[in-house]
């Protein structure tokens, strides 16, 4: 896995085309600037799921679906609080037990991850 440096730096490797428009370098550099936010937020949470699903005993082949999950919450995490992050948590977790991920696992990942506690 890429670290969050990795990340950036391959991401800033395709924003320096040549073929940019110089009346564009402004809109560039904020969107950098966001990427790298980004990365450094979401990269160790993508770590602290594979050492979380490493200790549940979760298969490797099914780690994908767990991160399209974890992906999931983690914009649920930015865009939402209280009752209502709890709710569409909820719901993110029947959605993902019911095309066959274990629901204990995708609950531990809601709260040990993101601080949102799914009954």
């Amino acid at each position: 896995m890429r670290t969050s440096a990795q990340r950036i730096a391959a991401y800033e490797a395709r924003m320096q085309s040549t073929l940019l428009d110089p009346t564009n370098a402004a809109i560039n550099d904020l969107a950098k600037a966001n990427f790298a936010t980004y990365a450094n937020e979401f990269v160790p949470k993508q770590q602290q799921l594979r050492a979380l699903l490493n200790a549940l005993s979760i298969p490797t082949i099914q780690f994908g679906g767990y991160e399209a999950y974890n992906g999931e919450m983690y914009h649920l995490w930015k865009t939402t609080d209280g009752p209502a992050a709890v709710t569409t948590g909820a719901a993110l977790v029947t959605k993902w037990t019911s095309l066959g991920l274990n629901a204990i696992a995708l609950k531990a990942i809601a709260a040990d991850l993101y601080n949102i506690t799914i009954p």
